[in-house]
């Protein structure tokens, strides 16, 4: 089992509910490494395989005054999600297997270009892995976020999960995965 380094701002019930469930993943998953990255405060599911930002060049006959406009981006291969380095408050690496891969235990967030994201691909880091992104912060904000990508050989699986407390804390909304998977991972490795 893995040691994720969470503070005082996160909720005894995200912190279960996260625990449950990387449990489950590492178990079921059997990764040979695992990168942990807390992001400071909660994140929304666009984030998932969000690639950065694209400028689009217009032409200025059709759209006099427009030379440009910034907008969001998805790459068809799946890259680090571009959060802004002041935002991420750790990045811990866990290696489960003996196997040499310096490229895995670089830091995910640094310092650049939202355009050079686009070649920051998630294949590169990892052919046997698990990259999860949690928010912080969950006991003022009352939410809290989960992002995980699964890489095994060429096939990577994305998925997000937003946990709330309403009486309790519960997974609210998923994208990526069914609501009813991740509690079966929760109850499963509960049981355990």
């Amino acid at each position: 089992m893995i040691t994720i380094k969470f503070d005082n701002t996160d909720s005894k019930g995200f912190k279960i509910i996260i625990n449950l469930i990387i449990g489950n993943l590492i178990k079921n998953l059997n990764p040979d490494e695992i990168s942990v990255v807390r992001i400071k405060n909660w994140f929304d599911h666009k984030w998932l395989n969000y690639s950065g930002k694209k400028i689009l060049k217009y032409d200025t006959k059709t759209f006099p005054g427009i030379p440009f406009v910034i907008e969001p981006f998805w790459n068809k291969e799946i890259t680090i999600p571009p959060f802004n380095p002041n935002r991420v408050l750790s990045e811990t690496f866990f290696r489960l297997k003996n196997i040499e891969n310096a490229e895995f235990e670089e830091l995910f967030h640094i310092n650049q270009r939202s355009t050079e994201n686009r070649n920051n691909l998630i294949s590169k880091k990892t052919k046997n892995g698990l990259c999860i992104w949690i928010s912080s912060n969950s006991t003022i904000n009352g939410q809290g976020s989960l992002m995980v990508y699964q890489i095994k050989n060429d096939e990577i699986q994305t998925w997000y999960a937003s946990i709330g407390k309403n009486n309790e804390w519960e997974i609210i909304r998923t994208k990526g995965i069914d609501k009813k998977e991740i509690q079966l991972m929760m109850t499963e490795y509960n049981e355990k």
